[in-house]
């Protein structure tokens, strides 16, 4: 069993703050509000003009499309970059953890959309990896992707986690008339010596396709699961498989299965979606 401690990022975002009529005016009708936090500092550009250092903020963002750019000042540290669209009298958040290696950066943008739901308030949220569990309020509400019509307006909790990787908690307000918006990217998880070892020893199976072990699909939220050519989410995706095909296991990692999908092609899948079987 793997007994990694799980670390919660927390993130408190008011987005009550988010809404114009929150904010009681300030914006005008044709603006909105953009707010971007990096762990190391970075330089940010709008559609490729240099605008200021992180922490930046501003509300005089024209609404619409806008291509974002973070420039860590560690020349070591990739430029992440995206295209954003922003709404009218709302403020988008935008934090990124930057990291050497790629797996274990860690990011997420908050907005809101407007509704023509005016007594509801709703969420969505995507993930890298796929699939992340999703509770609110200590409720379990799917796996990431999920799209949520009613979290009911007020102080919200949300933690998403998913094996392998650490958990990620946001404190956030949800308001009626508005879904809300989260794009998130989970760090990879650390394995100190001792946890390896302990998952040697919990999962002795490097040699399981050996000894006959097979795996079985599990249901999942898109109806199918992806094969990738390596352990990560970020490897290519070489199939797709379905809930309740069985594949002869021939290793595993932590949090992955390898399976021959089709005669002489292997790949991997996620444990998350996958029940072992001798």
């Amino acid at each position: 069993m793997n007994k990694k401690l799980v670390i919660l990022a927390v993130v408190v975002l008011l987005l009550g703050l988010v809404a114009f009529a929150i904010w009681g005016g300030g914006l005008g009708g044709k603006k909105a509000a953009i707010q971007i936090t990096t762990t190391p500092t970075a330089k940010v550009f709008l559609d490729d003009k240099e605008v200021g250092m992180t922490p930046f903020e501003t509300e005089s963002i024209k609404p619409g499309d806008i291509d974002l750019k973070l420039v860590p000042e560690d020349s070591s540290l990739t430029t992440w970059e995206k295209r954003l669209t922003i709404n009218s009298n709302t403020r988008l958040i935008v934090e990124k953890q930057f990291n050497a290696d790629i797996e274990k950066e860690e990011s997420q943008i908050l907005y809101l959309e407007k509704t023509n739901e005016k007594a509801k308030a709703g969420l969505t949220l995507v993930s890298i990896p796929d699939g992340v569990s999703v509770t609110v309020d200590g409720q379990m509400r799917g796996f990431a992707p999920v799209k949520l019509d009613d979290i009911t307006a007020g102080d919200r909790k949300i933690v998403v986690s998913h094996p392998g990787y650490k958990s990620k908690e946001i404190l956030t307000r949800a308001l009626e008339g508005y879904r809300l918006v989260v794009e998130v990217k989970l760090a990879k998880e650390e394995m100190s010596t001792t946890d390896s070892q302990q998952e040697t020893e919990d999962q002795p199976s490097e040699q399981s396709g050996s000894s006959g072990d097979y795996v079985v699909i599990s249901d999942t939220p898109t109806g199918w699961l992806r094969v990738r050519m390596e352990p990560s989410t970020v490897a290519s995706e070489a199939a797709k498989v379905n809930p309740g095909d069985r594949f002869l296991l021939l290793d595993e990692q932590s949090g992955w299965y390898q399976i021959e999908y089709e005669q002489d092609q292997e790949g991997w899948i996620s444990a998350t979606y996958a029940e072992k079987e001798n």
